[in-house]
């Protein structure tokens, strides 16, 4: 009969790997509790994303509402106690602020689109004629290129074929949507106004995200007039067509994290190469864009946000991927707001407090 001390050390192997790596013994009770909290976290947010695919019509516009309740909020309380207003009275400056260049925004954006696809024929003939120097070009140097790459014919169908005029249809479609969802953002905005009673919010994890969002849409508003403000003096003195389209696109993109500014300083490539060929101005419109955009979304940006809205930037690359699959464009404008207001309900519940730290760049505890 052996005693208990003779037994081989490795006969009785650890009930976990866990285990065998801590030392220590692990209850089944508490692993299986893990485990089906993991598995009913994975099944929420599987059905969560299913329900904002199906609801999308009317959640985006409820989401902006929100959001630009979240910016009116501070500044009607400024209003409130600086000037000693009526709530009521607070409301409206507030909102006459902040909602009228929103307005005004939406409208020059229609009316530019609208410009622009009534003189596409004019681009159309110009990238037509490009083409025949291409064409030229390629014949005369012996450049060799695919067959029917170059062919005028074949140019002129791809340019004034159904590609375009499919483009230009889904830009008409997209517009009305765009001033669809306008109007019930401010049907959404204008009861939540009505609504609310001016009084300050107590419950702590409100008021954080409050906070957070609306410093971040100050703050990025700001740097966002800012940007194109700096590049507008470069479209403009360049002589580039199109140029106050593509200095409020700039600002507009610029929501975009990350991509958004790539997309803006691209954007009016096209044009600057139709109407000033390989020449200073094409490479003046490219280059100092694009180290305005780095100087202040790399640089001036961070160091004004600070923590900002504690978000890890592969979690911000993640968050606009997501969004954007989930609600198109508009969830890539608004990505980061909502994850940020994500990541402080997350961090307030204790099973999801891992999953909180990880999107602010934190191995959890």
């Amino acid at each position: 009969m052996h005693s208990e001390n003779s037994k081989h050390p490795h006969s009785e192997k650890p009930k976990n790997i866990l285990a065998a790596v801590v030392g220590e013994k692990i209850p089944k009770a508490d692993i299986y509790s893990k485990i089906n909290t993991a598995c009913l976290i994975i099944i929420a947010a599987v059905s969560l994303t299913i329900a904002l695919i199906y609801t999308k019509s009317i959640l985006i516009p409820l989401v902006i509402s929100i959001f630009i309740f979240t910016m009116i909020t501070p500044l009607v309380r400024y209003i409130k106690y600086r000037f000693h207003f009526p709530h009521l009275l607070a409301v409206i400056t507030a909102s006459i602020v902040v909602v009228v260049p929103l307005v005004l925004v939406v409208l020059f954006l229609i009316n530019s689109v609208s410009n622009f696809v009534h003189v596409a024929h004019t681009y159309q003939n110009r990238l037509i004629e490009m083409s025949n120097w291409l064409v030229n070009y390629a014949q005369v140097n012996d450049i060799p290129v695919p067959d029917g790459i170059l062919e005028v014919e074949n140019l002129k169908n791809m340019l004034t074929g159904p590609t375009v005029t499919d483009f230009l249809k889904r830009v008409g479609n997209g517009t009305f949507k765009f001033f669809s969802y306008s109007l019930v953002v401010l049907i959404f905005l204008f009861f939540l106004l009505i609504s609310s009673s001016g009084s300050k919010v107590t419950n702590k994890v409100i008021k954080e995200m409050q906070n957070k969002i609306s410093a971040y849409l100050y703050i990025h508003i700001t740097l966002s007039i800012l940007t194109g403000l700096c590049v507008g003096v470069v479209y403009y003195s360049s002589g580039l067509e199109l140029a106050l389209m593509f200095v409020v696109l700039t600002i507009i993109l610029n929501f975009i994290p990350n991509v958004g500014s790539i997309i803006a300083v691209l954007l009016p490539l096209p044009i600057a190469l139709i109407q000033f060929d390989i020449s200073a101005e094409f490479f003046m419109i490219l280059i100092i864009p694009a180290c305005m955009q780095f100087l202040i979304g790399s640089i001036l940006e961070p160091k004004l946000l600070g923590d900002g809205v504690g978000l890890h930037p592969v979690a911000v690359i993640g968050s606009l991927i997501f969004w954007a699959l989930v609600w198109g464009v508009p969830g890539a404008f608004m990505a980061t707001p909502i994850t940020a207001a994500i990541r402080i309900i997350l961090s307030k519940i204790e099973p999801t407090r891992g999953i909180s730290e990880i999107l602010a760049g934190r191995l959890p505890k």
